[in-house]
C-alpha cells in the first residue's frame, strides 16, 4: 500500500476548508495589502490565497477563529495521518509476511478501518467549525470554490490519464441520449444545486 507525501495527507485528511485555512490564514495581513494594491500590481505569489481571502471577505474576528481552527486541527490531522500510515504498513507487513496468519490480516485491517474512520471524523468536524464561521453569503461562495476546486481537480486527473476534457455544459459523447442528464441538470439548477 502506498503511504501519502505530506502536502497529499493533510489535503486527503482535512480536505479543502482545512486546506484553504493552511494556504490562507497565514496570508491574513497580505489580504489587506492586495485589497490596497489594483489588482494587475498584486504580486503573483501571493495572489491565489490572498484572492481566496478576499472572495469570502473574512473579517479579522473570522481570520482570528479560522486561525485558531487550523491550530487545533492540524496536528491532530497529522497524528492521525501517521497513526493511518502505520497500520496501512502493519496490515501490508501481515499480508505479505512469510507466515500468513488471517486473524492479524483481520485485525490490521480493522486498524486501518478505525484509523481512516477517525480522519474523516476530525475532517468533518473541521468543515462544521469552519461552516459556522462563516455567514451564509461567505458560505455560498465557500462552496462554489469548492466546485471549482472539484471541477478542476477532476479535468487535471483527466489530463494526466491523457483522457479527453470536456466542458460542464457540453452534453458527454458517450452517452447514448444526453437528455435525461440535461434535464436532471436543468432541475437541479431550478432548485439551486450544483
Amino acid at each position: 500500500m502506498r503511504t501519502l507525501t505530506k502536502s497529499s495527507r493533510v489535503a486527503v485528511t482535512c480536505g479543502l476548508p482545512l486546506a484553504l485555512l493552511l494556504l490562507c490564514a497565514p496570508h491574513a495581513s497580505a489580504q489587506n495589502a492586495t485589497r490596497q494594491q489594483p489588482p494587475e500590481e498584486a504580486p503573483a505569489a501571493a495572489d491565489a490565497p490572498a484572492s481566496l481571502l478576499s472572495q469570502l471577505n473574512l473579517t479579522a474576528a473570522q481570520v482570528a477563529q479560522m486561525r485558531e481552527i487550523r491550530e487545533q486541527s492540524v496536528p491532530q490531522a497529522k497524528e492521525l495521518t501517521r497513526r493511518l500510515n502505520q497500520a496501512r504498513r502493519a496490515l501490508d507487513e501481515s499480508i505479505y509476511s512469510d507466515a500468513l496468519d488471517e486473524s492479524l490480516v483481520e485485525q490490521r485491517a480493522r486498524e486501518v478501518a478505525e484509523a481512516q474512520a477517525a480522519l474523516v471524523r476530525l475532517r468533518a468536524q473541521t468543515e462544521l467549525r469552519v461552516r459556522r464561521v462563516l455567514t451564509p453569503e461567505q458560505l455560498q461562495t465557500f462552496r462554489d470554490l469548492r466546485i471549482s476546486a472539484r471541477r478542476r481537480q477532476r479535468i487535471r486527473r483527466r489530463l494526466e490519464r491523457g483522457l479527453p476534457v470536456r466542458r460542464p455544459d457540453e452534453p458527454a459523447d458517450r452517452t447514448p441520449d444526453a437528455r435525461p442528464l440535461r434535464r436532471l441538470r436543468e432541475r437541479r439548477r431550478a432548485l439551486g444545486r450544483p
